[in-house]
């Protein structure tokens, strides 16, 4: 009995914890009601900042129909539909770093996880057992099989190898954030995205900036939500497609555009590693790799 009422205490004192959500959305209504009402089933004090990036499906107002439905304080800020991931995210920090309203913990998501029960009282639970720290949520796909998470980097090299939720140590160097919670103080020491990235990269380089400040990243023993892993097909990297059809794909907003990729390894990893890794893409685009 005492065990359940030390138990009950402290679901209670995460509940009194306060949680801002962070995501952009472009016109997936359904994926993006299905995410809010997964994760708000939860009872913690939770607020939305939204970033609609120009949808045109109804978005906005099935949020405002949520948020009266769930009583949220949600803040929907407008895009013109070619902010991407990275630049709606990094709209998102601003407006809310320019807020003085004091929350817990910034959530960042995609809108495309289902979360499962009472996920984010257990991020909240995995960051109070190493205050400070950042927590990645992990996700797996229908099978269950990980699709998104946190990564460390192989000694002297740019490649990096993913973590999985049964590995021994789950402290990361960088973390996919579909599923990102950190101390809201943190944020704000930290800032928003560096505005040189407009989709991929941004979540990555963010993370380096984290550890550069001493900020620990620690992925979750347990997946905190569903979310289908990034298909290859119709990429850069899919090797049926003609070789200059990859480049034009490659160097687009939702590829790995030359400029952006140098930038971000030049910043993280140095000026040699930049130069060669920025020409190994397309060596691979032209052996058929």
């Amino acid at each position: 009995a005492r065990e359940s009422d030390e138990f009950h205490l402290q679901v209670c004192v995460l509940r009194m914890s306060s949680v801002t959500v962070l995501f952009t959305s472009h016109n997936r209504i359904e994926k993006t009601r299905e995410c809010v009402y997964s994760l708000d089933d939860t009872g913690l004090d939770m607020r939305y900042f939204v970033v609609d990036d120009g949808c045109t499906d109804g978005t906005a107002e099935m949020l405002q129909r949520f948020a009266a439905e769930k009583q949220r304080k949600i803040e929907i800020i407008e895009g013109n539909g070619n902010l991407y991931w990275a630049g709606g995210m990094r709209a998102g920090m601003e407006a809310l770093l320019a807020k003085e309203d004091r929350t817990d913990y910034l959530l960042m998501v995609n809108d495309d996880v289902v979360f499962e029960d009472r996920a984010v009282l257990r991020m909240i639970e995995t960051e109070r057992s190493d205050p400070g720290s950042c927590i990645c949520g992990a996700t797996c796909d229908q099978e269950g099989r990980r699709t998104h998470g946190g990564s460390v980097y192989e000694m002297g090299k740019v490649s990096r190898r993913r973590l999985y939720i049964d590995d021994p140590d789950l402290w990361c160097e960088v973390a996919d954030m579909n599923a990102f919670l950190m101390p809201f103080e943190v944020f704000r020491k930290t800032g928003g995205f560096d505005p040189h990235y407009s989709h991929s990269m941004a979540d990555y380089d963010y993370c380096f900036m984290l550890k550069g400040r001493g900020v620990s990243i620690l992925m979750t023993p347990y997946y905190v939500g569903r979310c289908e892993g990034n298909d290859i097909d119709g990429t850069w990297r899919d090797v049926s497609l003609p070789r200059m059809e990859r480049v034009r794909i490659k160097e687009s907003s939702k590829g790995l555009p030359a400029r952006e990729w140098f930038y971000f390894l030049k910043k993280n990893f140095g000026l040699k590693k930049a130069i060669w890794h920025s020409i190994t893409p397309y060596l691979r685009i032209l052996a058929r790799l």
